[in-house]
């Protein structure tokens, strides 16, 4: 028997809101369809939207670089995807002692997926709410074990919204991350971590609401990254009616809180572009070949 071999790295755990009043409203002809038409396909697409969007950077904004188009591209090839009922683990590797400007692409690549998979999810009525870990973890085919899941499980059941925040673990990691983008000058990068990952009073079940790192799935300067429009109130009830949901009142304050959020980034955060092509990152990159 192989010896089992743990990686190292980020860990998001998501589970579809209303799952179960899906399954039970609707025929297996619809539920089939639905789920082979957003869920066995999605992940495919997000990953090939997302590695495209660093040619966005052939403009007069930013440098293009292959080197880093290169290195951001095979990050996401290592991105793993485990799809099981109404759950969806997501996770990336990296080098536990890779220099910084190697873990923010590891993170850059992984937030980003993240935001993409709750955006797109949504839009289709599937509202997800997850949470990101880090740490050492084991996945092979359908089998996985590691704290970080753990972690990404229980902080995500406390949430009462449609959304992503990370667990304390990450929350530890990004903070270090902030502190080396700030001291190395990295200003693509501090605007990547203020543009995906933003600070918000999260609401949770039965414990007062609590500011956490949140990820952005509204709104970023992304490539098929679906804008809001319109009634913002209609937007985010629908996607918790669709296939024929019903709005139970304990579904209300997630309803509310969630619309609360949308209205929170769309009015307060300025969406900026970035990119990992920059003169300093690139210098980064090349001093570890």
């Amino acid at each position: 028997m192989a010896a089992i071999k743990p990686q190292t790295g980020l860990v998001a755990l998501f589970d579809i809101l209303g799952y179960k009043q899906i399954m039970l409203n609707n025929d297996i002809h619809k539920t089939a369809q639905l789920v082979s038409d957003t869920l066995i396909n999605i992940p495919t697409n997000i990953i090939k939207n997302v590695k495209t969007a660093e040619n966005m950077s052939e403009t007069d904004q930013f440098e293009t670089n292959q080197t880093t188009i290169d290195s951001w591209q095979k990050t996401l090839s290592k991105i793993n995807w485990l799809i099981f009922s109404d759950s969806i683990l997501i996770s990336l590797p990296f080098e536990p002692q890779a220099p910084p400007p190697q873990i923010l692409q590891h993170y850059a690549a992984f937030v980003t997926v993240c935001a993409t998979l709750l955006n797109k999810t949504f839009s289709a009525g599937l509202p997800l709410r997850g949470a990101i870990s880090v740490g050492e973890f084991f996945i092979e085919e359908k089998c996985f074990a590691g704290k970080p899941i753990i972690s990404a499980y229980r902080t995500a059941q406390e949430l009462e919204f449609s959304g992503c925040i990370l667990a304390e673990d990450a929350n530890n990691l990004v903070s270090q991350l902030r502190k080396e983008v700030i001291k190395k000058g990295y200003e693509n990068m501090l605007t990547m971590l203020d543009q995906t990952t933003i600070l918000y009073l999260v609401p949770r079940k039965d414990a007062p609401s609590k500011r956490n790192r949140t990820i952005n799935w509204v709104a970023l300067d992304l490539e098929d990254f679906p804008r809001i429009e319109g009634n913002i109130r209609d937007f985010v009830t629908t996607a918790f009616l669709m296939h024929n949901k019903i709005a139970l009142p304990v579904v209300q304050a997630k309803i509310i809180n969630t619309e609360m959020f949308v209205r929170h980034v769309l009015t307060n955060l300025e969406i900026k572009p970035w990119s990992m092509n920059s003169p300093k990152i690139d210098a980064a990159f090349k001093s570890q070949n």
